[in-house]
């Protein structure tokens, strides 16, 4: 995968919206295999050891104004990155399950950070069928419940 469409990619996420503009995301791509493997927990994320890079989202507790908006930023800046790598060509799965003390250990994180989630990416062999979503009069309400 050619460094620009990283680029592209991290750049979505770079300029997703902020509270307050705080910016809190840390990206780690992580292209080594002993990273990728990190990822994997309990049979969960096997597929992480076969992508071509992983985008862990991350901000730290101790420059967060409030973590609950921290949260929410990050996976938003997440989220364009999935956006964006489709636009690219490049699929994607969002992981949410870790062995934080390995994956902490493998790549160096600091102590104050959490972890939001992970993007594996690669290019798909093939396009599998969308899953089956609730119809749109279940899940909106207009005014109340």
């Amino acid at each position: 995968m050619s460094p620009e469409i990283l680029k592209k990619i991290l750049e979505a996420g770079r300029n997703a919206p902020t509270a307050t503009n705080i910016q809190p995301w840390h990206f780690i791509v992580i292209k080594d295999p002993k990273g990728k493997k990190a990822c994997v927990f309990n049979g969960f994320n096997k597929f992480a050891t076969k992508a071509a890079f992983i985008i862990l989202g991350v901000y730290l507790k101790s420059k967060s104004i409030m973590e609950t908006y921290s949260l929410m930023d990050v996976t938003v800046a997440l989220q364009n990155m999935v956006i964006a790598s489709w636009a690219q060509g490049i699929g994607s799965c969002w992981m949410g399950a870790f062995n934080e003390p390995i994956l902490r250990r493998t790549l160096n994180l600091p102590e104050d950070a959490r972890i939001v989630g992970g993007i594996a990416m690669g290019i798909p062999k093939k396009i599998p069928p969308s899953p089956p979503k609730k119809k749109i009069d279940e899940i909106v309400h207009i005014d109340i419940w």
